[in-house]
């Protein structure tokens, strides 16, 4: 049995990308009874639970127990289907969680970089880590502006496509590619290629760490961001 404290998580989602984390399992592979079960262990062994923290957390307990029993019954073929998009959105919100606590990770360590300069450092360095805030600052507010403006696919066609799973490397080599060979330098014309949430969000991903690593930068405003290769 578990020991947990809830403090330390953000919420039922935190939970469950941790226990995923130990089963040790990839997230596009996870079975809904096992991570059912973990997760109720894991709020059975819970010492005490706030009030304003209990109501989140019963809530994914319930959901869980949901979906977990509608597979366990035999269903029509259309009530089926209607259950994998319940349980597909569950690991859509997974996935997608999972993607902003990396870019979390991203800024968090850009800086800490920062920081870490010191005052000895030379105006040189100091500038550069300026610059480079400037651009992931531009590119945070245009990947804003895109994502509340794009017509995202809410469901994919099958749930195979929905769940497939996202390469970070391929994608940063995809977006060398249409830089060097295609012209794609815009913002715009990158994400125009991506059709989910989850697909820009990675894509997005891998564009921060490409800039910290001084492989591209942004010029020009948010509204019209272009990419440059260094």
């Amino acid at each position: 049995m578990y020991k947990v404290n809830l403090e330390v998580f953000q919420g039922p989602l935190d939970v469950l990308l941790h226990l995923i984390e130990k089963m040790e399992i990839d997230i596009h592979n996870v079975k809904i009874s096992q991570l059912t079960e973990e997760y109720l262990d894991y709020i059975k062994s819970l010492d005490k639970i706030s009030i304003e923290n209990a109501e989140e957390y019963i809530v994914m307990a319930a959901t869980l127990i949901h979906i977990k029993s509608k597979k366990l019954l035999p269903q029509h073929e259309e009530v089926y289907v209607e259950e994998i998009e319940n349980e597909e959105e569950l690991f859509q919100r997974l996935i997608e969680y999972k993607n902003y606590k990396e870019v979390q990770d991203i800024f968090y360590n850009m800086q800490e970089e920062r920081q870490n300069f010191g005052e000895k450092e030379s105006q040189e360095l100091l500038l550069e880590s300026k610059l480079m805030d400037m651009s992931a600052k531009k590119l945070q507010l245009a990947f804003k502006r895109i994502l509340s403006n794009k017509n995202l696919e809410k469901k994919a066609e099958n749930s195979i496509k929905y769940r497939k799973e996202l390469s970070l490397p391929k994608i940063r080599e995809d977006i060398i590619y249409k830089i060097t060979n295609e012209g794609k330098e815009y913002l715009d014309d990158l994400f125009s290629l991506y059709d989910t949430r989850e697909e820009l969000v990675a894509c997005f991903i891998c564009m921060l760490g490409m800039l910290k690593e001084g492989i591209i930068d942004c010029i020009g405003e948010a509204n019209n961001l272009k990419i440059i290769l260094l």
